[in-house]
């Protein structure tokens, strides 16, 4: 059977619909199903209102009450596992671990400094080439950070430092 898009007929919209003639024109005359002229398109529209509630005008991103209580009951029962989870040491804040891999590496950064006068044992010349090398492979490092935060390496118009590598 072929069907009419923009006109679709009683028997038409009865074989789509899984309904007889007879009931589509009731859901007409009640105004359920839009009048003889429609399209099909908006038969269809009308058709999913009455079946399932849909609104072709409604916004599909606004939550309606229950989901919004459902949403809100998940969020706080999160925040409570969060904090439970806290309490038992098994999670830590941000600034937490910030604060304690900062103090790592400040350990780290005085340890490595004190490695020239560990291993030079009085000669001068080589604790200032070892504090020399260490001193650069610590600006690399941290010059490294900084460009990786920065999304990538040195713009094209910005100029290298003096002693740059």
């Amino acid at each position: 059977m072929e069907i009419n898009l923009d006109e679709p007929t009683r028997p038409q919209l009865a074989s789509i619909f899984g309904w007889s003639s007879r009931w589509i024109g009731e859901l007409r005359s009640k105004g359920d199903l839009p009048a003889d002229g429609a399209s099909l398109f908006e038969n269809i529209e009308a058709w999913a209102q009455m079946k399932y509630g849909v609104d072709p005008n409604a916004d599909p991103d606004a939550l309606d009450k229950e989901q919004q209580q459902a949403r809100l009951a998940k969020e706080q029962a999160d925040a409570k596992a969060m904090d439970n989870a806290e309490r038992r040491k098994e999670l830590a804040s941000l600034p937490d671990m910030v604060a304690a891999g900062a103090g790592v590496i400040v350990m780290i950064v005085a340890q490595l400094q004190q490695v020239g006068a560990r291993v030079s044992k009085g000669d001068t010349k080589l604790r200032a080439r070892i504090d020399a090398e260490i001193n650069n492979v610590l600006t690399d490092l941290s010059m490294a950070r900084i460009e990786e935060a920065r999304g990538g390496g040195l713009d094209e118009g910005e100029p290298e430092e003096e002693g740059g590598t």
